[in-house]
């Protein structure tokens, strides 16, 4: 995958450079948190060149994000990738810098991280295991 166009660099990540604003979040005293993750855990057949896309109920520090605090790990160990998040520091991109190993299950592993006002985020972890397809492998018609 390509670097995005509209991309600065931010602290350990680049920071995204689009329009949206999304409102609300937990309530003041409940801890931030993931509240999607795509893949989502347990996923099979996932394209070996998907970005793993995090959505957060408060936005994060971007200070905090770096590769290691946004891990995705095979067998082999940590993937080399790369970390984006949204201007409103709600949602985190991590996309691989080489396609991932058909049929080896990925951990994905978020955190230790912080929100904007310091507050610690709950760890996150799943897994999701690509299939043999990349999307960059399907022809247009």
């Amino acid at each position: 995958m390509s670097e995005p166009p509209a991309a600065a660099a931010h602290g350990g990540a680049r920071r995204l450079r689009m329009s949206g604003t999304v409102c609300g979040g937990p309530p003041e005293g409940e801890e931030a948190r993931v509240v999607h993750i795509e893949p989502p855990d347990g996923a099979r057949g996932v394209f070996r060149d998907t970005p793993v896309v995090a959505s957060f109920s408060r936005p994060v520090d971007p200070a905090t994000i770096t590769l290691d605090t946004f891990v995705v790990l095979d067998d082999d160990g940590p993937v080399a990738g790369s970390v984006w998040t949204s201007l409103d520091g709600r949602v985190v991109v991590w996309t691989p810098a080489r396609r991932l190993t058909a049929g080896m299950l990925h951990r994905v592993r978020l955190g230790p991280l912080r929100d904007v006002p310091g507050r610690a985020i709950r760890l996150h972890e799943s897994t999701f295991v690509p299939g043999h397809l990349a999307l960059g492998d399907l022809a247009p018609d």
